[in-house]
Formats: structure tokens, C-alpha cells, sequence
């Protein structure tokens, strides 16, 4: 009885874990090669909880910049095509939490955003992928394990003043990354 479960629930399960992706996405998307990248905001970005507009602007414009190198550092030339495209990112929650927070209060870092692939020449729609998702979670822990989660929260945030945005660009990048390079 044990066996013939196996039997009929392994194939299944192989079935379903299978992600199919239309062919036409997958020859569009190796027919082009990434040479520049925008990133745009939507009016209701989601972004920077503070009270000071402000700072938060300030803060929003370093994160940008910093998203903006590393996608440009790590995306830059890939699929690799011949048709050179510009990847154009509208950024729906950008929300990076401070050092601060992060350690005291184990916040988290989440991206939201849409990632399109046009013809830098003509501004051709050649792809889209929605709800790209990128997050840096924090350590969390109750009883002793808050000290445990602090101090571990407290390395994760040491270094340059943009370590932060830093750690929530690299996953970001990661999933567009993943997206443009899509086998099958």
C-alpha cells in the first residue's frame, strides 16, 4: 500500500513542482541584451515611514541610487541578444528600514515593483514581469534569543552608511536577475 502511494504521489508532485514559461517570453528575452536601466517611482510609492518628508526624500534618493548601481553593476549586457534594451523598473514600496530600527526593533526591508524590458531604440514593449519582490529579513527571537537577535541584527547593519539598501538591492537584483535569465 506504502509503495503504490509513493508511486502515484512522487509523479505527482514532480508534475506540479514543474514551471512552465511561454516559449515567446524566453526567445524575447534572449533576443535582447540589457544596456541602460531607469528606475521610476509610482505617487503612492510606499517608502520611508518618517515623519520628516524631507529626510525621507533624502533617503529615498540614496536607496534609488544605490538599487540603480547594483542592478546596473549585476544586470548590464545580460541575456546577452543582440537587440540592446532598457530595462525600466517602477518601484511600488521601497522600504528600507533604518540601523536603528533594524536592530532594536528586528524591522524589515521589502521591494515591490514592476520590471519592463523595452527596445532602447524604439521603446518597443519586448517583456514585463509584475510583483517582482525583494526583501532583507531581520533576526527575530523572544526570551534570550532577543540578545541573540540583536546582536546578530547589529552585524548585519555594520559598514557603510548604505549597507542597508545595499542588502535589499543585491535580493531585488537577484529576483530580476533570475527573471531575465528564464530558461524554460
Amino acid at each position: 500500500m506504502g509503495f503504490r502511494l509513493c508511486a502515484i504521489l512522487v509523479p505527482a508532485f514532480a508534475v506540479a513542482s514543474c514551471v512552465t514559461t511561454d516559449p515567446r517570453l524566453i526567445a524575447a528575452l534572449q533576443q535582447t541584451s540589457v544596456r541602460e536601466i531607469r528606475i521610476e517611482t509610482t505617487p503612492d510609492l510606499t517608502a520611508f515611514p518618517e515623519r520628516d518628508q524631507k529626510l525621507a526624500s533624502q533617503q529615498l534618493a540614496d536607496a534609488t541610487r544605490v538599487l540603480k548601481a547594483t542592478m546596473t553593476k549585476d544586470l548590464v549586457g545580460l541575456p546577452g541578444g543582440p537587440v540592446p534594451g532598457r530595462l525600466v523598473v517602477t518601484l511600488h514600496v521601497f522600504d528600507v528600514t533604518t540601523k536603528k530600527a533594524r536592530v532594536i526593533g528586528g524591522h524589515d526591508s521589502s521591494i515591490d515593483g514592476t520590471v519592463r524590458l523595452e527596445n532602447a531604440r524604439t521603446g518597443e514593449l519586448i517583456a514585463e514581469a509584475q510583483n517582482i519582490h525583494g526583501e532583507d529579513l531581520s533576526m527575530r527571537g523572544s526570551g534570550y534569543g532577543v540578545i541573540v537577535a540583536v546582536a546578530v541584527n547589529a552585524m548585519q547593519t555594520s559598514g557603510s552608511p548604505d549597507v542597508m539598501a545595499q542588502r535589499l538591492s543585491d535580493s531585488f537584483t537577484s529576483k530580476v536577475k533570475q527573471w531575465l535569465l528564464t530558461k524554460k
